[in-house]
């Protein structure tokens, strides 16, 4: 957690989450070129691991391996959420997911016999995962029709696929 005065110790909260308080200096921030914010954020992020793994037992080097891999590959913050088979109609498809400093994108990609059939952005949200996490959870198949779904089983996005 960041705070104008941070705490030297760490905690497991009731959640048995392990936590951490760095310093965070708004107008540094602030001062901080957009361009050089992940270094920033990364900054922030390591002091925080320092502290915890000298408290706790913690793959620090893994976590320093995981950093330079992030930094390597241009600070790319891409995932697959999902990935689904429908044997009976050939199709492959995948929930990609991409998170950057001012958005978060959801993508839909779909191949039909090992070829591509469609990809396309379906959804694009602020980066906050307040505003994006339970707009989307699975894909169904419904008939002749892909349905992406939100975290309460409502379709916000259909493709035919006849």
């Amino acid at each position: 957690m960041c705070k104008h005065v941070a705490s030297e110790t760490t905690y497991v909260n009731s959640c048995k989450v392990l936590s951490v308080e760095v310093s965070f200096d708004m107008a540094e921030y602030e001062r901080t070129a957009k361009d050089d914010l992940q270094e920033y954020f990364i900054e922030l992020l390591e002091a925080g691991l320092s502290k915890c793994c000298r408290d706790h037992p913690l793959p620090a080097a893994l976590f320093g391996e995981a950093i330079e891999s992030f930094r390597a590959h241009g600070y790319k913050n891409q995932w697959v959420h999902s990935a689904k088979t429908f044997r009976a109609l050939g199709l492959k498809c995948k929930l990609l997911c991409e998170l950057d400093l001012s958005a978060f994108h959801l993508r839909l990609e779909v191949e039909r016999d090992g070829k591509p059939f469609f990809s396309q952005e379906i959804l694009n949200t602020l980066a906050d995962e307040v505003v994006y996490a339970h707009r989307f959870k699975d894909v169904k198949l419904d008939g002749q029709t892909l349905l992406v779904q939100d975290k309460f089983g409502r379709s916000f996005f259909e493709l035919d696929v006849a």
